[in-house]
């Protein structure tokens, strides 16, 4: 009885960090009218600094770290996951972003594979598959232009980025979570994610060629009072998630069971992204994101 308690409150926790999480990228994308998607990133990160840094003096810590290399490693990698994963959300639908995010487990599990000498199921070698080929669907690299119903390369292959690297990142926490506190990890992840943005922002008053490159470099704009109290909202319910995703899998006794309610988010934003102006996704994106979704909450249920 206590067991499926347990579950059932992973449950609930993965459903209000979903919620949560699908909120700060509504937010963002409501900001994206008028900041670039590396200051918007910047603003969501700082406030999460603070947040975390709040935690860390609140709560014991008794593990003693001795691997700072993999830690900048693990804040680096998550920090240009965002840089794709924000551009995404200032510049296709909300939906599309979070699908394209939510190929981690895809990569999480082909890194633990080929480098972690990890076993596949049958199972999860045909939910790799699946994702795969929704991938495809969304992406479209072989159809004629005048049949593309896909994103533009350019975002997909930085959606394809923001899974590969958040999938590096979360890769890297299953060997630092031994020697770090969770917060420690996750600190490291948000002032990665503030300070490489500053720098994304002062190189372009240097060298203004490089907003060419707009997804990696892009000028300051002083938010309006409007973008302010949207960059609170947007920082609050990311501090939310990350609240309600920690207590998810520290409730639930099996990880893969919340993982899958994770994927709820894609679903939220795929409807948010409708009222805030999104066009409705084409017959065959929309099946691939179905399959993405169909994978992932496979591997998530079959791996071990």
């Amino acid at each position: 009885m206590k067991q499926v308690i347990r579950k059932n409150l992973g449950i609930y926790f993965m459903i209000l960090a979903s919620f949560a999480f699908s909120l700060m990228g509504s937010f963002a994308k409501l900001l994206s009218n008028e900041l670039n998607s590396i200051e918007i990133m910047f603003f969501r990160n700082i406030i999460g600094v603070f947040f975390l840094y709040y935690l860390y003096y609140k709560i014991p810590h008794k593990k003693s770290g001795g691997k700072p290399l993999l830690l900048i490693l693990r804040g680096i990698f998550g920090t240009i996951s965002l840089y794709a994963f924000f551009y995404n959300v200032s510049n296709i639908s909300l939906g599309g972003a979070f699908a394209f995010q939510k190929t981690n487990p895809l990569f999480v599990a082909l890194i633990a594979f080929l480098f972690l000498n990890e076993k596949l199921s049958l199972k999860a070698v045909l939910c790799l598959f699946i994702s795969f080929i929704g991938v495809l669907l969304i992406v479209q690299p072989f159809a004629p232009e005048q049949l593309h119903s896909g994103f533009d390369l350019k975002n997909s292959l930085l959606g394809i980025a923001s899974g590969l690297f958040a999938a590096l990142a979360l890769t890297s926490v299953r060997e630092l979570g031994k020697v770090y506190n969770t917060e420690i990890i996750a600190i490291s992840f948000f002032l990665s994610g503030s300070l490489l943005p500053i720098f994304s922002m002062l190189a372009v008053e240097f060298k203004p060629d490089l907003m060419q490159y707009d997804f990696a470099f892009n000028a300051f704009k002083m938010p309006s009072f409007l973008a302010f109290i949207y960059i609170i909202f947007m920082g609050i319910f990311s501090c939310l998630y990350q609240l309600y995703v920690t207590k998810a899998y520290k409730a639930a006794k099996k990880a893969g069971i919340v993982a899958g309610v994770g994927y709820l988010d894609v679903v939220i934003t795929l409807l948010i992204g409708l009222l805030l102006g999104d066009d409705l996704p084409s017959f065959l994106i929309f099946l691939g994101i179905i399959l993405i979704l169909f994978g992932g909450i496979g591997l998530s249920l079959f791996k071990r």
